[in-house]
């Protein structure tokens, strides 16, 4: 078997580049964690004030219900057939992707 003798190197760290190195990190820390906040709030806000228009257009709306709207009755009649066809489907309907399974997300 081979002998090594490693000896490390020691690191002296005065006590003053220490609380230099630990205040750097923590004002990185710090503003990392108040960027994120402040995101997390402006999203918050926005999502408010975009559920708040929703429901004001929705209560100035004449027709609030899309089987009684005239244009999309007319649009269906020239155009789609009817509610739910094959071609209506296709063309105004969204379909379900599992994103699950995309990326390597499991």
């Amino acid at each position: 078997m081979a002998s090594y003798d490693y000896i490390e190197k020691t690191v002296k760290v005065s006590r003053r580049e220490f609380l230099g190195v630990l205040g750097v990190g923590a004002a990185v820390l710090w503003t990392g964690a108040y960027v994120a906040t402040d995101l997390i709030q402006d999203r918050t806000k926005y999502i408010k004030m975009r559920t708040a228009s929703l429901y004001r257009d929705d209560f100035k709306a004449t027709v609030r219900q899309s089987h009684n709207n005239s244009s999309l009755n007319k649009m269906y009649k020239s155009f789609a057939g009817e509610p739910l066809s094959p071609l209506s489907e296709e063309l105004f309907h969204t379909k379900y992707i599992d994103r699950t399974k995309l990326g390597g997300m499991s």
